[in-house]
């Protein structure tokens, strides 16, 4: 499920980064917080933003052989490295969750927002800043994002609010309906 969402995304949807480009702030900026929480309870702050979380959690799990194949032929066009990193925690991910039911639950499923961004205009730059094609947002530190508050839903209808036009804010148009 989780190969075949990435494999439909359109990487290079510049058009959608634009008119998604808050729905996408948003988004990055609540996985940046969900990571963190993982790497501060894994140990991983070394690593954190953009870590392979499943790999933390339990070396041991890994992809089908078919799987791991049609993964690294559709990442290898793929960039920053980082982008190719998270796409594939997130399979894996994907994975640790048939393979154990003990999954921590106090902790949020961490590549759900991020593969929401993805799918809403592609993958980022990566500079002194996170560049998603329409808004630059600065990475922070693991304590920054841990504290951050979160974004309560990933729901397409909140995110589309974000993105539309006028002077509506986030709290009027999730109060609306």
């Amino acid at each position: 499920m989780t190969l075949a969402r990435l494999k439909a995304i359109d990487w290079t949807d510049e058009a959608g980064a634009f008119a998604h480009a808050q729905s996408r702030a948003l988004l990055m900026r609540e996985y940046l917080r969900r990571a963190a929480l993982w790497a501060k309870a894994y140990n991983a702050k070394e690593a954190w933003p953009f870590f392979d979380i499943a790999g933390r959690v339990d070396a041991e799990v890994t992809l089908p052989v078919d799987i791991a194949g049609e993964l690294e032929e559709l990442l290898e066009e793929l960039g920053p490295s980082s982008l190719r990193t998270t796409c594939r925690g997130a399979v894996r991910w994907a994975a640790l969750r048939e393979a154990r039911s003990n999954l921590p639950t106090d902790l949020p499923d961490p590549y759900t927002p991020l593969l929401a961004m993805y799918e809403r205009g592609g993958g980022y730059y990566l500079h002194e800043y996170l560049d998603l094609n329409g808004v630059m947002i600065p990475l922070g530190s693991v304590e920054s994002n841990v504290s951050a508050a979160p974004f309560l839903t990933l729901a397409p209808a909140a995110l589309d609010a974000l993105d539309s036009e006028g002077d509506v804010t986030y709290d009027a148009k999730i109060s609306d309906g």
